[in-house]
């Protein structure tokens, strides 16, 4: 039906990652169309490397009025369909089929479904396979001379500070779980300040500021035992991956934004109140992400030994 598609995504790598499941039910629903994304600074390159993609535009919202307006008039006429997963008006300049601009979504619905909604009157069939991101052989080369298999990833920084986990908690959490396991650390190149000298423990290896975002994929999928996060791009990628994880929550909605991996478990505080407030101001200096590690390494226990998934 559809022999052309334009997708545009979210401008950040979180959102974006979130769209991966509508993406592959698109595919696995028109599978010999070309696909077409309009990606920002933050997303062309991990999607120049998807196993799907046929072509990338780039869009960037700095840019001024009249390019911007250049920009949508050179898409018209040019496809049979643009999914908007940004629900912008640049589909008013495409001239062609597009998803629903009035969007009424349950409250809690996840976000990851939000997407699937949008898309779900024009894909009947289910999801066949899932994408890839693919590396050059000098990179699997790489990771595979350097990487140990089996690794306990760790990623509980984010750009956020009222997401990150506490400092001197997680350090606790690294000191004892490096006396079984070998621990991989993730992140930017920014986060390596929030680290400071956990990532000099014996038994850590440092990849914070070491990896691209395709990478991560990668590692994820080939050398992840499991993964101990906080609500970030990272953790939805292992979602994505269906890679087992523990995430602590605080004041964001882990309805509609935690893990859907078959095994994960979410800790929180469940003596607060206040949690989630979904507010990124906090008079209380963020105590709700302060979770005794205990109950962290109790988690990873009990996904290792096979026990139940909980919340």
């Amino acid at each position: 039906m559809f022999k052309k598609i334009i997708v545009n995504l979210p401008s950040n790598i979180g959102d974006t990652i979130l769209t991966l499941p509508a993406l592959d039910r698109l595919h696995s629903n028109y599978p010999q169309a070309k696909l077409t994304l309009i990606c920002s600074k933050q997303t062309q390159e991990l999607f120049s490397r998807y196993s799907y993609n046929n072509e990338t535009l780039l869009f960037d919202k700095r840019w001024e009025a009249r390019k911007k307006f250049k920009f949508s008039l050179s898409l018209r006429h040019k496809y049979d369909l643009i999914v908007d997963f940004k629900n912008s008006l640049l589909p008013l300049f495409t001239g062609t089929k597009r998803t629903p601009f009035f969007r009424r979504f349950t409250k809690n619905l996840p976000a990851k479904d939000r997407y699937l909604h949008l898309i779900k009157n024009i894909t009947p069939c289910k999801t066949k396979t899932i994408a890839q991101f693919l590396l050059t052989e000098d990179e699997v080369k790489k990771w595979k001379l350097t990487q140990p298999k089996q690794s306990i990833f760790v990623a509980c920084a984010s750009n956020a500070l009222q997401k990150r986990y506490p400092y001197n908690l997680l350090k606790e959490l690294v000191i004892n779980l490096t006396k079984h396991f070998p621990v991989t650390i993730l992140g930017q190149e920014t986060d390596r300040q929030f680290y400071k000298d956990i990532l000099s423990i014996p038994g850590v290896n440092d990849l914070v500021g070491k990896t691209k975002i395709h990478e991560v994929f990668y590692l994820l999928n080939n050398c992840a035992r499991l993964l101990v996060c906080v609500d970030s791009s990272i953790m939805h990628i292992a979602s994505y991956l269906d890679i087992p994880i523990i995430a602590m929550f605080g004041q964001t909605s882990v309805f509609k934004y935690g893990p859907w991996s078959k095994k994960y478990t979410v800790i929180k505080r469940n003596d607060l109140a206040c949690v989630p407030c979904e507010n990124p101001h906090c008079r209380f200096n963020h105590e709700c992400m302060e979770i005794n590690p205990k109950r962290v390494l109790e988690a990873i226990n009990n996904i290792l030994n096979g026990h139940e998934t909980n919340t």
